[in-house]
């Protein structure tokens, strides 16, 4: 396996993971404290590099601020309140699942927004993956950690994301910025709005009692999917295709499951394991025909 498929497969690895330590924090912080201590420490940690070579690439760095601000709004904080919040409230195995139906939600929107045409077999992937998704947020298990809120949350922020991607489709000045500044800029500006949403927890619960494991839990969210993984993904994808890129992807939802069962004892009852093949398949026939219908690019190089 050359280095680049490995570094792409540790992103997606650190990715995958994410919901276990996710967890684990939420023991001792609330959500939206434990998202604004992510992103905002990421960011003061990545911002300065990020600005330092963008001046060393551009000279003059033109940011379009209210763009910026509005990406944030929906691709961090609107997608990390909600995440966070339905996290908190369901198991990891059914947020891990319900986020595999993003690809779904952008493929809805692309038509509405963007005009895009969806295919039968498209049309046939979006209807398999939302009996997927509705099979498994209509079962609420407490004993085992799930509930109807808390996956209707997951599934409202995925929705956002995809809204987020779709507003990317149109650029309006931020992709002239690298995209190591811009995710530094838009994960600092989210945190921020997140913010106020910290405050009131803090305000509602009092300060969290911070312990060595908690504090380690804060430290591997920063660095690891946050900061090494964003960068080990960007050195990879630098060096292979989109479409190599989007196979580890989607093996995002099966790591998570699987460190959600090994490392959180959580458990599989058979609606979630045939609701998760549902939303899987029908993700999977969704980009598989939309690949199909793309022309091939031959590289002049």
């Amino acid at each position: 396996m050359s280095k680049a498929n490995l570094m792409l497969m540790a992103a997606v690895v650190l990715w995958g993971i994410t919901i276990v330590p996710t967890k684990w924090g939420l023991e001792t912080f609330p959500p939206f404290t434990l998202m604004f201590l992510r992103l905002v420490l990421a960011s003061l940690i990545f911002l300065p590099f990020a600005w330092k070579r963008a001046q060393e690439r551009l000279g003059t760095i033109l940011v379009p601020w209210g763009r910026i601000a509005l990406l944030s709004f929906t691709g961090v904080a609107g997608y990390f309140l909600f995440n966070s919040a339905g996290v908190a409230l369901t198991s990891g195995v059914h947020a891990s699942i319900i986020s595999a139906s993003l690809p779904l939600f952008t493929l809805l929107l692309a038509a509405f927004y963007l005009k895009e045409t969806i295919t039968v077999p498209q049309w046939l992937g979006l209807f398999m993956g939302t009996l997927g998704v509705l099979l498994i947020t209509v079962q609420s298990d407490t004993q085992h950690g799930s509930s109807v809120l808390g996956d209707l949350l997951v599934l409202a922020s995925e929705l956002i994301w995809a809204i987020y991607v779709i507003q990317m489709k149109r650029p309006q000045g931020e992709e002239r910025l690298p995209s190591e500044l811009f995710t530094a800029l838009t994960l600092f500006i989210g945190g921020i709005m997140i913010l106020p949403f910290a405050a009131v927890e803090t305000w509602i619960y009092g300060w969290s009692e911070l312990t060595l494991t908690s504090l380690w839990i804060v430290v591997f969210l920063v660095l690891g999917p946050t900061i090494m993984a964003y960068w080990l993904w960007n050195k990879g994808i630098a060096s292979t295709s989109a479409a190599r890129a989007g196979i580890y992807l989607n093996a995002m939802p099966l790591i998570s499951v699987l460190g959600s069962v090994s490392l959180l004892g959580e458990h599989l009852t058979w609606k979630t394991v045939f609701g998760g093949v549902l939303v899987l398949v029908g993700v999977f026939g969704s980009e598989r025909a939309k690949r199909i219908e793309q022309p091939v690019a031959v590289s002049t190089e």
